[in-house]
């Protein structure tokens, strides 16, 4: 009784929020932003050593306290909007959305394959949710719980408010892919989260090595669908959804070198979008943290 109480002031509270209008949302949260950029001082170093370390070794402390700034506001922002997107109205979608490569949507649309689409934690990827709908392009996500639990079910409900979604739990996530695929549907992954040594490959990624998930390309590679990298970046009145060219995955007959080679395109895409919109990038986040290296295994 107490939890469902609770999932219900939780429900009437994003419903005040999300109903906000947009430019308020937006103000408001980046004032929230604001206040947690000067609270937080062992964010903005991290955030500073990032920013003069991968992203400008040039950049001096005032702009790159401007850009920790916008990427502090931004975050907040996009909590925002994950709310604001649950109420998005479809019939009147088209103002918010722009499209930055629609022959590549086109062509995903009329493709007789499956299509892997790759994205990462930048811009308002959330948001993509409304988009698949608006194109009627049937969507699969590998999907991990979030805490708190009361918070998860809400999300899962408005995530899967739309016909055209379907969310696949991690821990059955290879099977609803592989359907996915010969049903000829798009499945999306959030490609840069940390995995252990054991499950991934190092890439290069802003002049650092890193450790990323090497089963996208090996899954590509094995299902012979086209890997498509998609971003959501805020415009001050819009969205833009960016698709960028097919990454081709070359088979050489070495299976390592081949997923290494084909993931190593994906961050090299995911670092180039990420240059040109570095405000919506959460340079705080330590995504270069040491791990010990360790080859693909097979």
């Amino acid at each position: 009784m107490i939890n469902e109480l609770t999932y219900y002031m939780l429900k009437a509270f994003v419903y005040l929020i999300a109903h906000l209008p947009r430019k308020v949302g937006l103000k408001l949260f980046g004032f929230i932003g604001y206040i947690w950029f000067l609270l937080d001082k062992k964010r903005k170093k991290k955030a500073f050593k990032n920013i003069s370390t991968k992203f400008n070794k040039n950049i001096d402390k005032k702009e790159a306290d401007k850009l920790i700034l916008k990427s502090f506001r931004h975050f907040c922002q996009s909590m925002f909007e994950v709310l604001w997107g649950t109420y998005i109205n479809l019939e009147t979608s088209d103002k918010w959305f722009e499209v930055e490569g629609k022959d590549i949507l086109e062509k995903v649309k009329q493709s007789s394959k499956g299509t892997f689409f790759i994205t990462s934690h930048f811009g308002v990827w959330e948001l993509l949710v409304p988009f698949f709908e608006k194109e009627k392009i049937k969507w699969h996500s590998v999907y991990q719980p979030i805490k708190p639990a009361i918070f998860d079910r809400f999300m899962k409900e408005k995530r899967l408010r739309f016909k055209t979604g379907n969310l696949l739990p991690i821990n059955k996530a290879l099977e609803g892919i592989i359907t996915a695929f010969k049903n000829n549907e798009a499945v999306g992954l959030i490609i840069d989260k940390r995995v252990s040594a054991e499950k991934g490959v190092v890439v290069n990624f802003f002049g650092s090595r890193i450790i990323v998930n090497k089963n996208i390309a090996k899954l590509a590679l094995q299902a012979q669908v086209p890997v498509i990298p998609l971003f959501l970046v805020r415009q001050k009145n819009n969205y833009k959804v960016i698709f960028r060219p097919e990454i081709k995955i070359i088979q050489t007959g070495d299976i390592i070198k081949d997923i290494e080679k084909a993931t190593q395109q994906f961050f090299t895409t995911i670092e180039g979008v990420i240059k040109e919109y570095p405000e919506q990038f959460p340079w705080f986040y330590n995504r270069w943290k040491p791990r010990p290296y360790s080859r693909l295994v097979k």
